[in-house]
């Protein structure tokens, strides 16, 4: 298999479709397929107002969820931007690929930023990143050899983007309102997805015990009341209804077993069944341990 086309695929470069927002309402029109991608259209007084315009069961505005997400968008780019230009080594072809994330990551800023521009909005200050987590030399490094050991370096990677997709996922509720914008949101959460998938992959090539997707049955990988907040929550066995306040159970009681499972195994695969959502503060604050002013 040809990882790089594969990566490349995934992207979902159509421009009539990935790189689209709010066609119908006029706000943005396809983009163009070269460069970085730039958006090539007016954008009418109304869609400054959609930005801002609070949707769903939260306060957070379309405006808040977009801004979120180009903060996240800057912390992945920078991450791979750095590792690339360090001393690192990569094994294998491995670093042809972590180029072709890096470009992702990349266009998914482009995207963003012209987003917000053309809404009127003002972006938000590209932050100063240290994903050793020492913030500059300030405290105690959480990752000292991020950019020198490669397996660091992979949990790391796997630990924002695990970040990302379960924030994009938060950010959904503010959106739905919307198709053109959540479509444009959901695309960009796919693709990393796979982008955490095919790290994971890499991981589990080394001897790693961890699988392709979120699961409790993995190496734990977090620093203990600190980077735990990733993964709060992805050991759930039941799903929240919408306007339901109770919990549904998947089965009429605890000791259903799937197939010739034990009960405590059904519960593990429902866990990893369903990939949970992350709150905009809680992303922000996982953000904040590699960001220093």
């Amino acid at each position: 298999m040809n990882i790089l086309q594969l990566l490349a695929d995934l992207a979902a470069v159509d421009p009539e479709s990935y790189q689209r927002l709010s066609g119908r309402r006029g706000a943005l029109t396809s983009l163009g397929q070269t460069g970085r991608r730039a958006v090539a259209a007016a954008v009418p007084l109304a869609f400054g107002t959609m930005l801002t315009k609070a949707y769903g069961r939260r306060s957070n505005t379309v405006l808040d969820a977009f801004s979120l997400a180009l903060t996240l968008e800057y912390l992945e780019s920078e991450f791979y931007k750095q590792a690339l230009a360090s001393a690192l080594v990569f094994p294998g072809s491995s670093k042809a690929v972590f180029q072709q994330i890096y470009q992702h990551e990349q266009d998914h800023v482009a995207l963003l930023q012209e987003t917000l521009r053309l809404s009127g909005a003002a972006l938000p200050d590209k932050p100063k990143f240290d994903f050793t987590g020492s913030k500059n030399g300030t405290r105690a490094a959480l990752f000292p050899t991020v950019f020198q050991d490669f397996s660091t370096f992979l949990k790391v990677a796997q630990l924002l983007e695990d970040t990302g997709v379960r924030a994009y996922k938060g950010q959904a509720d503010s959106l739905f309102t919307d198709n053109d914008l959540l479509e444009a949101a959901i695309r960009i959460h796919a693709v990393e997805a796979r982008h955490a998938a095919h790290i994971r992959g890499l991981r589990r090539a080394q001897g790693a015990n961890v699988r392709p997707w979120i699961s409790k049955g993995e190496e734990v990988i977090t620093v203990k009341d600190v980077t735990d907040a990733v993964y709060i929550g992805e050991d759930l066995d039941r799903q929240q209804l919408p306007a339901v306040d109770t919990k549904i159970p998947f089965f009429p009681n605890d000791t259903t077993q799937i197939v010739t499972s034990t009960a405590d195994k059904a519960k593990l695969s429902l866990a990893e069944a369903f990939d949970e959502p992350i709150s905009s503060t809680t992303a922000s604050t996982i953000a904040s341990l590699f960001i220093y002013s």
